[in-house]
């Protein structure tokens, strides 16, 4: 049996992931859901990519600093998100239903292709 390098493991590790996330969609959607059960919550997860600060985050959605503070740590207290002190959070599941991406104004959404 041929032995895979770390490169080749990695790799299959996410299309597994992958599959996975698209088999069970409709699931993870309903639990995120639970915590981005509006649409300035919903613009957020979208935007939760990692590279987007909370300035960022709140000019978007319109969403002032402390209400952008508790949506932030829903999530983190969900397990949903990683959110390091000084940077941007980021999703833990790359999962982000197509209706909420188009929710984003249309400025928003170049600036999210950008970063992907």
């Amino acid at each position: 049996m041929k032995k895979l390098s770390d490169d080749e493991i990695l790799l299959e590790l996410q299309k597994i992931s992958k599959i996975l996330t698209f088999a069970y969609s409709e699931k993870i959607e309903e639990i995120i859901s639970n915590v981005a059960s509006t649409d300035e919550r919903k613009i957020t997860w979208v935007l939760l990519d990692g590279k987007t600060s909370n300035d960022e985050l709140e000019k978007i959605t319109g969403i002032k600093e402390r209400g952008m503070r508790r949506i932030l740590k829903a999530f983190a207290d969900n397990d949903l998100i990683n959110n390091p002190r000084g940077k941007p959070a980021s999703r833990k599941i790359d999962y982000v239903p197509q209706k909420w991406v188009e929710l984003l104004p249309d400025e928003s959404e170049k600036e999210v292709e950008k970063h992907e």
